[in-house]
């Protein structure tokens, strides 16, 4: 039975031909069908209607037979031939087969049913028009047989082989009249009917071919992914765009569990508890893998399809892939939380730059004249212990203003070639670091310090004290003791890293200084180089500016910080910095008085500080020069143009009135060999540089001690 079924299914489906192709499709179809059918039942009926015509003598009835069934015959088992010649000789069988019954059985017979199925089976096989045509046969046909009727001349039959009929005695015109009239209106109307019925039939195939057409362009070039899955998870449909998220083909997934796409596939369960309860979800986030083990990251738009009883029955829905979305958020919020950090820190700068400025001028005082003090009196007097105290808080305090400078990032003055390990080893021998171990009694600090480590260009002074801080709050992250491991390494990075920063590929020089203590909560890593952030004992450890100065102190140094910490695991605080190949600087003993006293050399001192004008002529004064003073750049140009000086100090920052800048753009207007030095409480600024580049040739950062100014006074005098 089913190799019968199997040869039926595989001759009537059309070759060549799909569904898509409209009425063409089951036009062919149904005349595979018929002429299949008609060959089969045709052999059974042939063998007793040729038994039947011979015995009657019926030769032509017989002959008729026989070549109806081998003509149907021919045409099932050619199926090569055009369609239409098929489809024809289908449709004249059948109107042949009428008329053999006719006139076999009179028009009163089965003979007509034939005729009347002629047009119908025309239209559907070849259409109205060809239908048309048939239906004029028909009436022509019917009109002859009426006429056969009216002479009511049965020897005619029985000249070609035919039995007379048996005429209808009583009115027969009339009566044939009637029945083919009734015949001819039912003969018509269901031609008509099967031909309104075809066409509808065609043109809704042909719309859902174009639909079902432009549904397939879109479901192959979608880029998001369209699924249906049966509530069990099997996949019942999906798009091709989801080898583009997963890597498998549509063909690979199939028919198999979806599961096997789900980063975590105890979650599908979740998703279809979460899609019945709701019906609906509009963006349902999902992780699925790819071939790879890869994890993407997608949103699901899906809805719940119910049965004809209101039973969930499958799920339907859109996957879109959002990994680089999320990626692109994730990069934005790290951006805005750099910037948010940078305004933090250049706010403060603007904060710290102006209470620099006045503090530097007041520390001058404190800072400068004990060195006057101390020439002044002998050696052995008591007051030089007090003295030296007091330069010793000036300076410290000028350490403090140096942390804020820090901050805003304008605290590293110079740069010079310094050793890492250097600088490591050096704090480990200071007080500060004594101090530090005072309070954690219980820590221990190790070191494993690279041979051979290259270089970096900076200022050992900040270099130590972010030494410093960072192994404060490795020593106060483990209150009941442990240890501190301090290491320092070259790496050549070819790719950036992401990490607190973004570290940039280069040669680099890693400073790590790791504990395992409690480790730093996720909320606070964030803000741990925020300035006053802290959660140390205040007064002891600090005031929540050493996380804030080394932050600012690797900004300076053009470095980058990575932290990695888990609570209850410990810290590690990573600082890169760029190396460099230069040689250092040999380093200078004390400079002897004799060599920083000058010959009677004219220096104007332009300062809008009273005070500060004060300090740097006493100093000068002493130092053997000739001192004349200006409170601001205007009297200072006047003052040129009237008199000499061999050299201009010059403050930087001076209100109201023109900056320092200002001022030595003019004195060069008129005396363009003009030598200046520039002081300042701030680094190198813009317009520091600015003035360097028009020929000032000495930076001078306040406050500045006897041989500070000595030197730098000197060299500028007798450069070229």
């Amino acid at each position: 039975m089913d190799t019968i079924k199997s040869f039926i299914a595989s001759y009537t489906a059309p070759k060549g031909l799909t569904p898509e192709d409209g009425i063409t499709y089951w036009q062919e179809r149904i005349l595979r069908t018929l002429l299949l059918a008609a060959s089969g039942l045709g052999a059974l009926t042939w063998a007793p209607s040729v038994y039947l015509s011979i015995k009657e003598e019926l030769w032509m009835v017989a002959g008729a037979d026989t070549l109806v069934l081998g003509y149907v015959l021919f045409l099932t088992l050619n199926p090569g031939l055009s369609y239409r010649a098929r489809a024809a000789g289908m449709s004249i069988i059948t109107y042949i087969l009428g008329l053999i019954l006719i006139f076999t059985l009179g028009p009163y017979g089965g003979g007509p049913l034939w005729i009347f199925l002629f047009p119908i089976l025309t239209a559907v096989l070849l259409g109205p028009r060809a239908s048309s045509w048939t239906l004029a046969l028909n009436g022509a046909t019917v009109v002859f047989i009426g006429f056969l009727i009216h002479q009511n001349r049965p020897e005619i039959m029985v000249r070609f082989g035919f039995k007379a009929w048996h005429l209808v005695q009583e009115n027969p015109d009339m009566k044939w009249v009637v029945i083919c009239a009734n015949f001819m209106l039912l003969n018509i109307l269901a031609t008509v009917s099967v031909n309104m019925v075809l066409n509808g039939l065609q043109k809704s195939l042909l719309t859902l071919s174009v639909s079902r057409k432009k549904y397939r362009r879109i479901f192959d070039n979608i880029l998001d992914v369209y699924f249906e899955t049966s509530l069990d998870g099997t996949i019942l449909e999906i798009s091709p765009s989801i080898e583009q998220v997963c890597g498998y083909s549509r063909d690979e997934l199939l028919g198999t569990p979806i599961h096997r796409l789900y980063h975590r596939p105890e979650k599908r369960q979740l998703f279809v508890e979460h899609i019945v309860r709701e019906t609906h979800t509009p963006e349902y986030e999902i992780r699925l893998r790819d071939k790879t083990g890869k994890a993407a990251v997608c949103s699901a738009n899906a809805r719940l399809i119910r049965d004809n009883l209101g039973e969930p029955q499958k799920i339907i829905g859109i996957l879109r892939d959002i990994s680089e979305q999320k990626e692109i958020a994730k990069r934005k919020k790290e951006l805005e939380e750099r910037l948010n950090r940078s305004q933090k820190m250049e706010a403060l700068g603007l904060l710290a730059g102006g209470v620099a400025h006045d503090l530097n001028n007041v520390l001058s005082g404190i800072v400068t004249y004990p060195d006057l003090l101390l020439m002044d009196i002998d050696e052995n007097s008591p007051m030089g212990r007090g003295l030296q105290t007091i330069q010793a808080s000036g300076l410290r305090a000028t350490e403090i203003v140096q942390d804020l400078l820090t901050l805003s990032r304008r605290g590293v003055v110079s740069r010079e070639v310094v050793d890492l390990n250097t600088i490591v080893r050096e704090f480990l021998r200071t007080p500060e670091y004594e101090k530090i171990l005072s309070f954690h009694p219980n820590v221990t600090v190790t070191t494993d310090l690279s041979a051979g480590i290259s270089r970096l260009r900076g200022s050992d002074i900040h270099l130590q004290k972010t030494v410093m801080n960072l192994i404060s709050n490795a020593a106060e992250a483990q209150p009941h003791g442990g240890i501190i491991r301090i290491t320092t390494v070259n790496r050549r990075l070819d790719r950036p890293l992401k990490g607190y920063g973004r570290v940039m590929e280069g040669d680099v020089l890693i400073l790590s200084v790791e504990d395992r203590g409690e480790g730093i909560a996720q909320e606070d890593l964030k803000r741990i180089f925020e300035p006053f952030f802290t959660k140390k004992v205040m007064g002891r450890s600090g005031t929540g500016l050493g996380m804030a100065v080394v932050w600012g102190t690797v900004q300076d140094h053009d470095g980058y910080i990575d932290v990695t910490s888990s609570p209850g695991r410990g810290t590690r605080f990573d600082l890169y910095f760029p190396v460099t190949r230069d040689l250092p600087e040999t380093a200078s003993g004390a400079v002897p008085f004799e060599r920083l006293a000058g010959q009677g050399e004219r220096i104007l001192i332009v300062d809008d500080d009273a005070h500060q004008r004060q300090i740097a002529s006493g100093l000068l004064e002493r130092l053997n020069y000739t001192v004349f003073t200006a409170e601001n750049g205007e009297t200072a140009v006047s003052l040129l143009k009237d008199r000499e000086a061999d050299l201009v100090l010059l403050d930087m920052i001076m209100d109201p009135g023109i900056d320092g800048l200002e001022t030595y753009r003019r004195i060069k207007a008129f005396r363009p060999d003009q030598k200046a030095i520039i002081a300042s409480g701030f680094s190198r600024t813009r317009q520091v540089k600015e003035a360097m580049a028009l020929g000032a040739g000495q930076y001078l950062k306040k406050p500045y001690t006897l041989e500070e100014i000595g030197l730098a006074v000197q060299r500028e005098l007798r450069r070229n």
